[in-house]
């Protein structure tokens, strides 16, 4: 249970970074909506990621990163 929580970790850390560097990542509907301000760019992409079911999240991180990258303990969620 450890390595999986350290896996949710490292994809919700991941996939903010990436919705931050690219946030047409997220969709048009949430990166048309994007505020300017960064700190309610980070609350933006927060709830985005906060609204994901863990098979979403992992699916979304498998087409950024690669299914190759989705951490051991999270594949076959």
């Amino acid at each position: 249970q450890v390595a999986a929580a350290d896996g949710a970790k490292q994809v919700i850390a991941r996939l903010f970074e990436a919705y931050a560097a690219d946030p047409r990542l997220m969709g048009e509907d949430w990166s048309a909506r994007l505020p300017e301000e960064e700190s309610a760019t980070a609350r933006h992409i927060g709830d985005y990621i906060a609204g994901m079911t863990d098979r979403f999240a992992i699916d979304r991180y498998a087409e950024i990163f690669g299914r190759g990258a989705v951490p051991e303990a999270l594949a076959h969620v």
